[in-house]
């Protein structure tokens, strides 16, 4: 007994051409996503560049002005050193209250203290 022959595929040009067409267009659909994928990566990758630059102005400014507070309170400190320290302030108050400027007269507060000691006992007489 002979085995049945086994019939030979025959080569349908019609489905070997919608399957390279199917193909195509999924070639296609990936190279869109691709493109799409590589510009988001552009526009992303130029947005982070500009947010780090103005990142990195703004950490110089306050670098900067960290700076200048830095030697105004260096000025600060300096100007407090030459300033009088607890026991000048001390004496000065001792020597103070010594003068008591708060009871000195003035020339005119004399003269007017004086005229008015005159004319009191003219009037009694």
């Amino acid at each position: 007994m002979a085995a049945p022959p086994v019939p030979q595929p025959s080569f349908d040009s019609a489905k070997l051409y919608v399957w390279v067409k199917s193909l195509e267009g999924k070639v296609n659909n990936l190279l869109r996503e691709v493109d799409i994928l590589k510009t988001d990566f552009i526009q992303r990758t130029e947005k982070m560049k500009k947010e780090l630059k103005s990142f990195n102005d703004d950490f110089l400014e306050l670098k900067r002005d960290q700076e200048a507070a830095s030697q105004k309170m260096d000025l600060v400190i300096k100007e407090l050193k030459r300033t009088a320290g607890i026991e000048e302030i001390t004496t000065m108050k001792k020597y103070l209250e010594y003068w008591n400027p708060m009871t000195f007269v003035t020339q005119q507060d004399l003269n007017r203290a004086l005229d008015a000691r005159m004319s009191k006992p003219q009037q009694k007489t």
